[in-house]
């Protein structure tokens, strides 16, 4: 054998190499890419369930307090009739929600939340909107938040024929 029977010899096994490296590189990635897939679907469902198990929490120990439950309700119709206590109390009982509020319109804005479950979950948020002790509270605070939860909030129908609202009536 000549040395340039060797070199064409060489040449051929570099590219069988090269071939076999691509080729590696590619069913790497196909399996990362799967990888990455399930690894969002999992962020967005774990995010989904953060998302209900708190809105689910605070309406749980909104209900189950008599007094914040009342509190929240009165306040809602007229928070001119509460003292200055169950005011404060009123404020921050709503505020709380708000900031939960806010994370699921977050997340959803970022594609981390499902836009239904964002729609669905924010869209309550429409059934108090025109009630007085809401704008009351909305004048207060609205400039804590985001300026893009502010347009969203600012934007929302009060949902009139809801039977939502009626909780306030």
């Amino acid at each position: 054998m000549n040395w340039d029977a060797i070199g064409a010899v060489g040449e051929i096994l570099g590219a069988l190499g090269v071939v076999a490296s691509l080729a590696y590189l590619a069913i790497q990635i196909r399996k990362s890419d799967q990888t990455a897939r399930a690894n969002e679907k999992a962020t967005r469902s774990a995010t989904a369930s953060d998302v209900a198990r708190s809105l689910s929490s605070w309406y749980s120990n909104l209900g189950l307090g008599e007094v914040g439950g009342t509190i929240f309700r009165k306040g809602m119709r007229d928070p001119e009739s509460l003292t200055e206590e169950q005011l404060a109390d009123f404020l921050y009982l709503i505020h709380g929600a708000m900031l939960l509020y806010q994370n699921a319109f977050v997340l959803g804005q970022e594609g981390t939340l499902d836009s239904s479950l964002q729609a669905v979950t924010l869209g309550t948020i429409s059934a108090v909107i025109d009630q007085p002790g809401f704008q009351f509270y909305w004048r207060q605070r609205q400039s804590v938040f985001t300026k893009s939860f502010q347009d969203y909030i600012e934007e929302l129908d009060p949902q009139d024929d809801s039977k939502l609202s009626e909780l306030y009536d």
